[in-house]
């Protein structure tokens, strides 16, 4: 007899999580009008690097001392564990903060400490967050848990079956090898409970399989293009959607129209990171925020460039943007100058 699976309903954050309903359409093509005045982005989210911005999205989520149960942890630079954090993040209304292998930078350490956490969720192995790194934190009074698997594929799989007691509406599935494509949908699994699983471009994973026949959920999105996820590989996965641009600009545009028009995300705000591959992973400590606020996320082209696809984004979208611009990531993630253009390109 199957077991039926029912959506957890202890959600913290869930009153901030998404705002209003959104129109239809992705439309990019320059629509002449314009935001509502003022609007710009001038709440920049950041630190000197990946490991501090996201303790600085962190004390956003948290912003009083002792008052977060759960923290995620994930290696910040061995990424491709963490690509499906934010799932998990969400599940457990938790900041993302980022270590090393071997030793938790003195700002995570901090915020840690800030936070008052009793658990610890970490995701991946011990090749990428030590086993001594785990028993530090279990010999200060905390309850670790591991997510793991021997590969990218195997860890996407038991992050999303972390919860056994519900059927998510929705699964997205994504490439394990070009990580853009799974951060883009990061904020809506956060929001929305939707667990993030990896695939091959060219088969499906037997981890990945087991976890979607376990999920028990028929709607299955495929998250980028046939170079990543191939038409043969979605028939397997048995999709019922892909989402996919040309570039993981495109890609991001049509996932926050996606967002607006069907998870009620806010068609008045929006929010950039630096779509470059150094930069984007700010995406994944961003989610928390993004997914809470219901804030779609836009990739910039590079550090210094908005972008064409994005541009256009913002211009088709200016009559609708009366709320807050957000900048996820320092300048040397997404310059001034980017953020000049994206505010042009919204008026």
């Amino acid at each position: 007899m199957t077991t039926t699976r029912t959506q957890p309903r202890n959600r913290r954050l869930r009153t901030a999580a998404v705002a209003l309903a959104g129109a239809a359409g992705l439309v990019l093509s320059i629509t002449p009008a314009s935001a509502a005045p003022g609007f710009d982005f001038s709440t920049r989210i950041s630190g000197p690097d990946r490991y501090e911005t996201a303790v600085a999205a962190s004390k956003l989520l948290y912003p009083n001392a002792g008052s977060a149960t759960d923290v995620v942890i994930v290696n910040g630079t061995a990424t491709v564990d963490g690509l499906t954090a934010s799932y998990l993040s969400g599940l457990k209304a938790a900041p993302i903060l980022y270590t090393t292998t071997n030793n938790l930078p003195a700002v995570s350490q901090a915020e840690l400490q800030r936070l008052g956490a009793k658990q610890i969720w970490v995701v991946g192995g011990e090749n990428v967050v030590s086993a001594r790194q785990v028993q530090a934190w279990r010999d200060a009074g905390m309850t670790v848990n591991r997510l793991a698997g021997p590969d990218r594929y195997a860890t996407a799989a038991a992050v999303a079956l972390v919860e056994d007691q519900f059927a998510p509406e929705r699964v997205f599935i994504a490439s394990g090898t070009s990580t853009a494509d799974a951060l883009t949908v990061g904020p809506i699994a956060w929001a929305k409970n939707y667990p993030i699983l990896l695939t091959e471009a060219g088969s499906v994973p037997a981890a990945t399989q087991a976890a979607l026949d376990k999920l028990q959920s028929t709607n299955r999105t495929v998250v980028g293009g046939t170079g990543r996820v191939s038409d043969a590989t979605y028939a397997s996965l048995k999709a019922t959607q892909r989402i996919a641009g040309n570039s993981r600009q495109e890609t991001a545009a049509l996932v926050a129209e996606e967002a607006v028009a069907k998870e009620n995300f806010d068609p008045n705000s929006i929010a950039l990171v630096g779509g470059s591959d150094g930069a984007a992973i700010d995406a994944l400590s961003a989610a928390p925020i993004s997914g809470s606020k219901g804030v779609p996320l836009l990739f910039t082209a590079d550090e210094a460039t908005l972008g064409t696809v994005t541009t256009q984004y913002l211009q088709a979208q200016a009559p609708r943007l009366s709320g807050k611009g957000w900048v996820f990531g320092g300048p040397n993630a997404v310059a001034p100058a980017a953020v000049d253009a994206a505010k042009a390109a919204a008026q």
